[in-house]
């Protein structure tokens, strides 16, 4: 099950994705309109991003970096099969285009196959990481990473863009139940902060850590 947002500028298009897509457990938000899809996502949590390609360009475009700023996944919608190498190229990281005509059957397994790639693959700008794997990558660069650093950033990626507690990370990425020592996790965010750069974990006073990629 995952939280889907569907971009879809017909609106019985729209009502009918999401009528689909609930029946099969997904919760969906549907909207028609670009601009209020682009504050929908600067407010929200990570969602699955239904797109259709035929949506006005440069709207589109500002929608798109500002789900890749995100990390959200996104599945494009297309009449023109000439068009799907070139939105896969746009989207390099958790992209999946679906081809029109189609029928509920095939949108669902295409959001299936997105969900499971991107369950595996956690991306934040241009940070990525390979869940299964345990790799890490920043601009398209491998990050030398110990066991414990990759499950704190995992953690720190789980909610970006988020205050995240020094408890909560110890719960997270130590799998401690009770209240730690929470010297460790300061000890290797600062481990971490010489790897992906100094701006890009934030201190928040009096909570913990904030994890922000350009």
């Amino acid at each position: 099950m995952a939280d889907i947002l569907i971009m879809e500028p017909d609106r019985r298009v729209g009502s009918k994705m999401c009528e689909v897509l609930s029946r099969a457990g997904h919760v969906c938000t549907a909207m028609h309109d670009v601009a209020d899809g682009i504050q929908f996502v600067r407010r929200g949590e990570r969602m699955l991003t239904i797109l259709n390609a035929q949506l006005p360009w440069t709207d589109s475009f500002n929608l798109l970096r500002s789900l890749e700023e995100k990390g959200w996944p996104v599945l494009f919608i297309t009449g023109d099969p000439g068009n799907v190498e070139h939105l896969r190229a746009m989207y390099q990281a958790g992209c999946d285009v679906l081809l029109s005509p189609y029928d509920g059957r095939s949108l669902i397994e295409a959001v299936s196959a997105l969900l499971e790639v991107t369950n595996r693959m956690m991306t934040l700008g241009p940070l990525c990481l390979d869940v299964t794997s345990r790799t890490a990558t920043l601009d398209g660069e491998s990050l030398s990473l110990t066991a414990q650093e990759f499950a704190l950033l995992r953690a720190l990626m789980q909610s970006p863009d988020a205050a995240v507690t020094r408890e909560q990370l110890l719960r997270t990425a130590w799998g401690y139940q009770t209240m730690g020592e929470t010297r460790t996790v300061d000890v290797h965010i600062q481990r971490l902060r010489r790897k992906l750069g100094a701006t890009c974990i934030e201190t928040v006073y009096k909570m913990g850590y904030r994890l922000k990629m350009a």
